[in-house]
């Protein structure tokens, strides 16, 4: 399945999905601009459910994403995580640190709060 990011805004937060194999790809090690380039957004929501397999590279780059976005003083929620990708998440310990929402909703409420 091809790689794609799909952004969104939805007014000061932006959408960011992720479609297709989130993995170790000359696209992947161009991503980061997406959080860089975000402008006035105050917070990101991953969107995971079209994610078909995240490696540890596609991790790295979600926890540099969460990084770059500490660093602004922005938050990061995930959504759609499956749990194949939980298991990623939990065999590399970082479960506690890149947090998820139940859904878009749930995960717009929480950054609004």
């Amino acid at each position: 399945m091809p790689f794609e990011l799909v952004t969104r805004r939805l007014e000061n937060v932006l959408l960011i999905e992720i479609v297709g194999e989130f993995v170790l790809s000359q696209k992947l090690r161009r991503c980061s601009t997406v959080i860089r380039d975000a402008g006035d957004a105050t917070a990101f929501v991953v969107d995971l459910s079209q994610c078909g397999k995240l490696d540890s590279a596609g991790l790295g780059e979600l926890l540099m994403w969460y990084s770059l976005a500490m660093r602004s003083k922005k938050k990061i929620l995930l959504i759609g995580v499956k749990e194949s990708i939980k298991c990623v998440m939990q065999t590399a310990r970082v479960d506690g640190i890149l947090l998820g929402a139940r859904d878009l909703e749930a995960a717009l409420a929480e950054l609004r709060a």
